[in-house]
């Protein structure tokens, strides 16, 4: 598959057309729809959902989501790595051939705590990704790429991810720890980017629409943010992530991964800024 390397390296991110195989996203709709479906019946058997088709695979999380059935909703996001199709994506030949591509690299590793699905609801601010790169969080390798897809089609108006582009190429931004926000229940998230708003609008923003089959790559380096969903719908983003297990810093830090693997970026000391 030709892609193009320039672009990637010079802006810090590619979409490529029409990767997927739509059968494989209907799966997953599909498992999704049917685990959401066998949860929320124990809380309400009277309920009839819909009979499945692509378009309402979500009606029954977007329901238990406005009943506040946080049960529902926590075991649904939980059990959507453990569906298979998920790991179908993941393994895709294709993709670890761009990856090796991308990265220079034949040494390629996937994060395993850092694949999962986003789901964004209507008018989440709290859930909402705040500006951030990905290796601060995920580690492994500054020679990293952020793997994303959609389940639907991505606009502006349900929260398209927004990148900085070009933003990767400054190396590391330095972050703090705000736990504030997070007591306050401003945001799920303690990290923020220590960057001016003069600074940031250097950078030219993209939005990633996209169509459900289509693969987007980030850099790890490249600061980007979730949009904000002002639809009625829910946003799924299908994302892994994988790294270069050659890169020197890579190998000074052992390969550890992120804060979800218990390591906390600003305490690390042999991790420095750029």
């Amino acid at each position: 598959m030709n892609i193009n390397k320039k672009f990637f390296h010079d802006n810090g991110y590619l979409i490529v057309k029409n990767f997927y195989d739509k059968k494989i996203i209907y799966q997953i709709k599909k498992d999704i729809y049917e685990i959401s479906w066998e949860i929320y019946k124990k809380f309400n058997q009277s309920f009839k959902p819909k009979k499945f088709w692509a378009d309402n695979f979500d009606e029954i999380v977007l329901r238990a989501k406005k009943e506040n059935i946080k049960e529902v909703t926590s075991a649904v996001y939980d059990s959507c790595k453990k569906i298979t199709g998920f790991y179908k994506l993941m393994g895709d030949r294709k993709l670890h051939n761009i990856a090796e591509e991308l990265m220079g690299s034949k040494r390629i590793g996937i994060l395993p705590k850092g694949f999962g699905m986003r789901i964004d609801y209507p008018n989440d601010e709290y859930y909402k990704a705040r500006l951030h790169q990905d290796y601060t969080s995920q580690l492994g390798s500054p020679n990293g790429i952020v793997f994303y897809t959609s389940l639907g089609n991505v606009t502006k108006k349900n929260g398209a991810v927004v990148l900085y582009t070009k933003s990767h190429t400054k190396g590391i931004f330095k972050t703090k720890i705000d736990l504030a926000s997070v007591h306050n229940k401003k945001t799920y998230d303690p990290y923020t980017i220590q960057i001016s708003k003069n600074e940031l609008q250097k950078y030219k923003i993209k939005h990633l629409v996209l169509k459900e089959t289509d693969l987007a790559l980030f850099h790890f380096m490249l600061l980007h943010k979730s949009g904000t969903n002002t639809s009625n719908k829910i946003r799924w983003s299908i994302v892994h992530r994988m790294f270069d297990f050659s890169h020197k810093q890579a190998i000074s830090q052992n390969y550890i991964g992120g804060q979800n693997e218990g390591n906390i970026f600003n305490k690390n000391k042999h991790l420095k800024y750029s």
